[in-house]
């Protein structure tokens, strides 16, 4: 929901993805994969939100280091109240949009 509000750059497809998966872990080549962003450019946005304590890193598998959102960090709570928020104020604009478009059109005799 974050790149439809704030416009489509690197750090909302980031915020967007981790905020879908809150509780998920995931290593740099699954952020790359799932958010369509070069990995240098991950890396770099990755070191200023892990600076921001806004991600923080889980564990390690291999040599893989995983990350999450950091939910103990308050803006992160934050972030996820609006987005789901947002997710359920567009739900609900699409749900009403999509009853008037199937209402019966009365006719006048």
């Amino acid at each position: 929901m974050f790149k439809d509000i704030f416009g489509d750059n690197a750090w909302t497809r980031i915020l967007d993805f981790l905020a879908d998966h809150p509780d998920s872990e995931y290593s740099i080549t699954e952020i790359v994969e799932k958010s369509e962003i070069s990995r240098p450019t991950v890396y770099k946005i990755m070191e200023n939100l892990i600076a921001k304590k806004l991600i923080s890193k889980s564990r390690t598998i291999g040599n893989a280091p995983l990350y999450k959102l950091n939910t103990e960090n308050k803006l992160v709570t934050i972030m996820l109240k609006f987005d789901f928020a947002i997710s359920k104020q567009i739900a609900e604009l699409e749900s009403q949009s999509t009853i008037k478009e199937f209402q019966p059109t009365l006719v006048k005799a």
